[in-house]
């Protein structure tokens, strides 16, 4: 049984704390119909997962833009426009990690666990 304290006074405020912002990727691993599928993995740093959806991103972009007919000019150039940026940001997050030495923290082994 919860029992909570009687207020006298009302607060307009939000008290609740503010909880950290989420990225595309914890929006992916919740939606996972198997859960074991995210847990019993191998530790891939966040950068290098990013950089996969990116390249993968960019890479169906370019071949949807060459499945386009030539009379639509405007919208195949912008989506290869579109799949070179982010082949591009794939490959910044593909180098981050080993051009910026302490960027990421090594992973052990008992961390894992």
């Amino acid at each position: 049984m919860n029992i909570s304290k009687i207020q006298t006074t009302q607060n307009f405020y939000n008290t609740q704390q503010n909880k950290p912002k989420r990225e595309f990727i914890d929006i992916i691993a919740d939606n996972v119909k198997n859960p074991r599928d995210v847990q019993d993995c191998v530790a891939v740093p966040r950068g290098i997962f990013k950089a996969y959806i990116y390249l993968m991103a960019g890479s169906g972009l370019l071949s949807v833009s060459n499945f386009l007919p030539q009379k639509w000019k405007g919208v195949r150039t912008s989506l290869n426009v579109l799949g070179a940026l982010l082949g591009i940001v794939s490959a910044v997050y593909f180098a981050k990690p080993f051009a910026i030495k302490g960027l990421s923290p090594t992973v052990e082994k008992d961390n894992i666990k």
